[in-house]
């Protein structure tokens, strides 16, 4: 009876936020209501980043306690790493209000940050490569007029299209323009209902993933 009841609260609560978010957009314009729910909202969210946190942190903690066999160091570097991080934002925004002007912050950030994220990104185009190179394999007549677009948009992409053949973005303008602008179109708007669909779904209790349920259960 408790969990039925848990679960109808739940439901009750999302329905209750729809609504308020549906008439502050279509109707009222700017409602307090619905200001005060999204704040509570972003606050919800920075709470959930910091349980994140936490929970990373405990977990890596039993891999040092355990001394897993090839995980424990590297838990070790995060906690230090971690540690070193937040302390160094922390002493920043206490003396100055502002992390980055903590050279030590800045010094993260700046070079270690943000070198790994974009190793991170340069590592997904030999993703992207490898994908493209599997699609684009003329097998058959759909394959290889994709082949054909993709070269042409790649060309017009790059400044060496226009030095082959001054054509070459011309045509690849139009493949974006008329071929992939209305095909992304067409994307969004299925897109669009599919959202639709899955809100009413959870609003009416019937998508069970989005209350944290396993269908079967």
């Amino acid at each position: 009876m408790a969990e039925v009841l848990r679960r109808e609260v739940v439901y009750l609560i999302t329905a209750i936020v729809t609504v308020i978010m549906f008439i502050e957009f279509f109707f009222v314009g700017t409602w307090n209501v619905a200001e005060e729910l999204r704040t509570w909202a972003t606050i919800i969210a920075n709470i959930s980043l910091g349980l994140g946190a936490v929970r990373l942190l405990s977990e890596h903690a039993k891999n040092i306690q355990k001394r897993r066999a090839g995980v424990w160091p590297f838990s070790i570097w995060l906690w230090i790493i971690f540690l070193i991080t937040i302390l160094s934002g922390l002493a920043g925004y206490v003396t100055t209000h502002d992390a980055m002007k903590n050279p030590l912050y800045n010094w993260l950030f700046r070079w270690p940050y943000t070198s790994l994220g974009q190793t991170l990104y340069a590592i997904t185009g030999f993703y992207i490569f490898s994908a493209a190179y599997r699609a684009f394999r003329a097998r058959n007549i759909d394959a290889a007029l994709l082949l054909i677009a993709g070269c042409f948009v790649i060309l017009t992409n790059a400044p060496i299209g226009g030095v082959i053949w001054g054509g070459i973005p011309v045509i690849g303008r139009w493949f974006l323009d008329y071929g992939q602008a209305p095909a992304m179109r067409c994307f969004l708007i299925v897109a669009a209902f599919g959202m639709l669909a899955y809100g009413f779904r959870a609003l009416l209790g019937r998508e069970r993933g989005f209350y944290g349920e396993v269908a079967g259960e």
